[in-house]
């Protein structure tokens, strides 16, 4: 399936999808529903895309799965926990297992894709592979696979990312083929976009004032990447020029974590890359991470991984 193919295909009407006389704007006052991943994932399928129905708003619902619909073409208005929010091709909204959403009436060429992730898919070993690039990365997944954003929805603007759209093409090129190795092709896509939409998070071109305090957040997320080994809150809040209060009251709203424990949670995914990566002993990891006692660094990395450095590396290594 070429992109030319995929873009004719998401177009066409599907089996009772027909343009009605008369079309409305309003959100359906109907109680929302649930929708459950085994109505519209096949057995064992634990990701799935679904194109929205045109012509005829979609009524307040929630679901047992992640929802990422992203506006392939047009736009639309979408309501998600109470707010209003207008979408144009490109933008991308992510919905965690409470959101309550619905979407008002598309037009032919308003197209909504919907890719649809188990919880569990958060679980496997290409999502542990992202999150432990940094506590950003892991910002990103928590945010809408824990529950940790208390709107429990993220919009992302990609317009200015070429490379999204072109993922989001071959995620839905290799599912709607169904050839050999589309599952590996679409988990390592997803790694990528998932990239992708942490870059367009970072990026100081959205268009909308209200993302002030997330820049802040990703911003103040950096830093605690890059200077995990010696930063601390007050030097943080000085750099960023806010009370530290304010800093780490801030970082606990929006992630559930506490500078410090942001700190510490970058410690230690570095310290689990040394312990993979290199021959290092546990006291030149701690050093290296920023421990400068060892006690300290078992205890935490005992609390965290419910095993000794030595006994995550024989665990975990994989020799050459």
């Amino acid at each position: 399936m070429t992109p030319q193919e995929l873009n004719q295909y998401l177009m066409d009407y599907e089996e009772g999808e027909y343009p009605p006389k008369t079309s409305g704007q309003t959100q359906s006052s109907k109680d929302p529903f649930q929708f459950q991943a085994d109505q519209l994932l096949k057995p064992g399928e634990i990701i799935g895309v679904v194109r929205n129905r045109r012509f005829a708003p979609t009524p307040p619902h929630s679901h047992n799965y992640i929802e990422m619909n992203y506006v392939w073409s047009g736009s639309c208005t979408q309501w998600v926990e109470g707010q209003t929010i207008q979408t144009s091709q490109g933008d991308i909204c992510i919905m965690d297992t409470f959101a309550v959403h619905s979407i008002g009436y598309c037009g032919p060429n308003d197209i909504v894709v919907n890719i649809l992730m188990r919880k569990e898919y958060f679980d496997s070993s290409f999502f542990t592979r992202l999150t432990r690039n940094g506590v950003l990365s892991a910002f990103l997944i928590g945010a809408v696979s824990q529950q940790k954003n208390r709107d429990h929805f993220l919009k992302i603007h990609t317009n200015k990312n070429h490379y999204v759209r072109e993922i989001i093409t071959k995620i839905l090129c290799e599912y709607y083929q169904d050839q050999v190795g589309r599952k590996e092709s679409i988990d390592s896509c997803m790694i990528l976009l998932f990239i992708e939409l942490l870059r367009c998070l970072f990026s100081t071109d959205s268009p909308d004032p209200s993302d002030d305090r997330n820049q802040l957040l990703l911003s103040v997320l950096k830093y605690i990447e890059t200077h995990s080994k010696s930063c601390s809150l007050s030097q943080a809040a000085e750099v960023f020029g806010f009370h530290p209060v304010y800093l780490t009251t801030l970082l606990k709203e929006k992630t559930g974590r506490s500078f410090l424990e942001h700190v510490q949670n970058q410690r230690l995914l570095k310290a689990k890359v040394l312990l993979d990566t290199t021959n290092l002993p546990a006291c030149a990891i701690a050093e290296e991470t920023g421990y400068s006692n060892i006690s300290f660094f078992y205890r935490k990395f005992r609390e965290s991984e419910g095993c000794t450095p030595l006994e995550y590396r024989n665990r975990h290594r994989k020799e050459p």
